[in-house]
């Protein structure tokens, strides 16, 4: 059985490429753009911080739980919105809501995923914690269909993506020669867009391919990508009385603006390197923007980059109150299907235990920026 992540990863890539019917999917789940410099500093970024260990600190007893938004959760890591699992499981983005249940965490919802909210609430447990993410559409129809049913469904918060305006089509020469995901084909896709250039949507009986969803001019594509601003959040906040999390934040400035408009939370987060690359490394940000919101009440998460339970420790350190998973728990589903999530949860859970018994932690209250160290705060003696 599969014991860390980057394991899951090797195998969920090898079981794809053995079947050219979903080798793209693995293109599509593994795509970032420009070079990759944001992808990949997001990895490295967690490799610049050593740990310095409280000695003589650590208890038997280890606990994970903390809260987000005042809901209690099990491990500081939840599962971020993500699209192409309805390419891997016939229930799509609702494996995650079940493997978050169990591991009794939090699952965000993609409002352009694969499954209709409506639908999503149905196959998942009722009493579990779950976050709708929604942009700011053109047609604010759209959006208020997801805020209404994320109410309905007793969702606790509304987390608004705000790095997208427009879609970054360069995937640059570092991603590889072939683009087969553009032939992957979804039934529902973009399911919770429910209407497109003023009217309401059909879906195809036959499913759309990415090549027709994202092509240029695309009523789904126009919809989603749109220059949405403030004004546009503050209607969104006068429509709903659920906490709203700013999600694609990843400057001290913009932190502070959010946190004076009245957020609740703020996801640090660069859109996995799929957006604008160059932007830095979330990790590399969060004490920063950590700072710039810590007379406030806002709640900092970050993601991007995260695979081990060390990596989830170092951005507690740094001031994330949890870190959500995109592309692991998409590995995991590629793997071993809803087994497979499972697995990646579980791996992340006992890492994260062990890493805080070694640094003298026993609960997630002592766990601080005293217990990491940059690499560049090392000099070596002369």
């Amino acid at each position: 059985m599969a014991s860390a992540v980057d394991e899951i990863k090797r195998l969920a890539k090898k079981k794809l490429l053995r079947d050219e019917k979903v080798a793209g999917v693995w293109d599509f789940i593994q795509i970032a753009t420009g070079d990759r410099h944001t992808y990949d500093e997001s990895l490295r970024a967690f490799k610049r911080w050593r740990f310095q260990p409280r000695i003589l600190s650590a208890r038997p007893s280890i606990s994970m739980w903390t809260t987000v938004l005042g809901e209690p959760i099990s491990m500081p890591v939840g599962i971020a919105p993500t699209v192409g699992s309805a390419a891997l499981h016939g229930d799509a983005e609702a494996t995650f809501g079940r493997a978050a249940s169990r591991a009794k965490t939090l699952m965000v919802l993609s409002s352009v995923g694969d499954l209709p909210i409506e639908t999503f609430v149905k196959k998942v447990p009722q009493d579990g914690l779950y976050w709708a993410q929604t942009y700011l559409f053109r047609d604010r129809r759209n959006t208020l269909h997801i805020v209404r049913n994320a109410e309905r469904a007793g969702f606790k918060a509304i987390v608004v993506t705000v790095d997208s305006p427009v879609e970054h089509k360069s995937v640059g020469s570092k991603n590889g020669p072939t683009r087969r995901y553009l032939d992957i084909l979804f039934r529902t896709p973009v399911a919770n867009i429910r209407f497109m250039d003023g009217q309401e949507r059909e879906f195809s009986k036959e499913g759309t391919t990415l090549a027709e969803l994202w092509a240029d001019g695309a009523a789904c594509h126009k919809e989603s990508f749109c220059f949405a601003n403030w004004d546009e959040l503050a209607w969104l906040k006068s429509q709903t009385k659920l906490a709203i999390v700013l999600k694609g934040v990843v400057s001290a400035d913009s932190a502070r603006q959010a946190a004076s408009f009245g957020v609740a939370g703020i996801l640090v987060s660069a859109h996995g390197g799929r957006q604008l690359d160059g932007v830095p490394a979330p990790l590399d940000v969060l004490p920063e923007i950590v700072h710039a919101v810590k007379d406030t009440n806002v709640e900092i998460y970050m993601d991007g980059g995260v695979r081990t339970g060390n990596d989830v420790l170092k951005a507690l350190a740094l001031g994330a109150r949890a870190v959500f998973i995109g592309r692991p728990a998409l590995y995991g589903l590629a793997y071993n299907g809803e087994g497979g999530v499972d697995q990646v949860l579980n791996i992340l859970k006992e890492e994260l235990s062990i890493t805080m018994a070694l640094c003298g932690c026993s609960t997630i209250s002592e766990v601080d920026r005293s217990i990491v160290k940059h690499e560049t705060e090392f000099h070596p003696k002369l």
